[in-house]
């Protein structure tokens, strides 16, 4: 194992950070890593196209809150690491799938414990979250399986049902043989995916393999957060997924009505305040602070149009850009077509093979990420 004077080498990734600062040709200062450069760009070319995915998502996030979790080798310590990368993904994972819902169960004490139930309240998971404080007790893979399999076994069968476990420990205490909920999930079609953050277990290959997920271990700070970032994307659709058609309701945007309670916090004792604004629900006229949400009166699916829009590139995304040196240009005048930026200090371009314009690294990642549209071919007339 490798080890420096101070200890181990992944406990000085905060350190010695200018030694990553490299200057280039141009007499600029770069801080950019190659190596993350081509990890990420290798994650948005796996990303699936012509193939049937779950749009809609129903996901668990299980966190291992037990005593293996308040090791350093991630700084703080890897709970209060995982925690904020959690929140990052929490994010990400409404913007890319707005229709979609999520919990969060946490594993300690041998027990699975739901701080947040299936739900699309960002604000609500990020406070769950945060509460947590103190790492107890063993981890119990059963058990967190378990508490999200009593959930998502009642959920429709035309959603994609999934799990995500992040895991630090190399041990499981569990009540009973695994096989036997290993069964139940991969029955029911419930995906389940492990990052681990220790080292290789087999029992989490076993499980991985058995409801078609993944299992990855990650590296380091960095590698971890790509690792969450993957479980963004919505995965291929299972066989046994059954085409629907769902019911949804567009709401009224209230801005200055009457004062009334809504439906998302008259059970949270500390919030349930009358407010004047929010939306109300086209069947039955309920009110609810922030939409996508499910009515708790009528059932009906609340969206915006803005959310199905949104949902829509997963089934059609961009066309990968082709990597071209920077010499092959015929113009060195040419600048990027999405910044304007010159490509003096560029290696590499990118070209759309619709429109033939050229980008950088950084608004190539930008339009694959976040635009899902080419701004050369947008600005062509039709």
């Amino acid at each position: 194992m490798d080890e420096d004077a101070d200890g181990y080498r992944w406990e000085g990734s905060y350190e010695k950070t200018w030694e990553m600062i490299k200057e280039t040709e141009g007499g600029l200062i770069d801080t950019t890593n190659n190596n993350a450069k081509r990890e990420k760009r290798r994650l948005i070319q796996q990303r699936l196209s012509n193939v049937k995915l779950g749009v809609m998502r129903h996901v668990f996030l299980v966190l291992d809150q037990s005593v293996n979790m308040e090791e350093n080798d991630l700084r703080p310590t890897r709970f209060i690491c995982l925690k904020r990368l959690s929140e990052q993904f929490i994010l990400e994972f409404y913007d890319q799938n707005p229709i979609s819902q999520i919990g969060v169960i946490v594993v300690k004490n041998g027990k699975g414990q739901k701080i947040s139930e299936l739900s699309s309240n960002i604000n609500k998971h990020i406070a769950n979250i945060q509460a947590q404080k103190l790492c107890e007790g063993q981890f119990s893979l059963y058990n967190g399986l378990e508490t999200a399999f009593k959930t998502l076994s009642s959920m429709p069968s035309y959603a994609s049902r999934e799990i995500v476990i992040v895991a630090g420990s190399l041990t499981s205490v569990d009540p009973q043989p695994i096989n036997d909920i290993m069964t139940q999930l991969a029955e029911s079609n419930i995906r389940v995916s492990v990052i681990g953050l220790s080292a290789s277990v087999q029992i989490f290959h076993r499980v991985t393999a058995a409801t078609n997920g993944t299992y990855n271990v990650m590296l380091d700070e960095q590698h971890l957060q790509e690792l969450l970032r993957s479980h963004c994307a919505p995965p291929a659709a299972t066989p046994t997924m059954e085409p629907s058609l769902v019911k949804m309701g567009f709401p009224s945007h209230l801005t200055d009505g009457a004062l009334s309670l809504c439906q998302c916090h008259v059970d949270d004792k500390t919030k349930s305040e009358l407010t004047t604004h929010g939306f109300t629900c086209p069947t039955c006229s309920s009110k609810y602070c922030e939409v996508p949400v499910e009515c708790r009166i009528c059932s009906l699916t609340l969206v915006c149009a803005p959310h199905l829009a949104r949902s829509y590139h997963h089934l059609f995304p961009l066309t990968q850009f082709t990597e071209t040196p920077t010499e092959d240009l015929i113009d060195d005048s040419m600048v990027c077509t999405g910044c304007s930026s010159g490509f003096i200090d560029q290696k590499h371009v990118y070209r759309c093979e619709t429109c033939n314009s050229y980008f950088c690294y950084n608004c190539d990642i930008f339009v694959h990420d976040m635009l899902h549209h080419c701004p050369g071919c947008e600005s062509q007339p039709r």
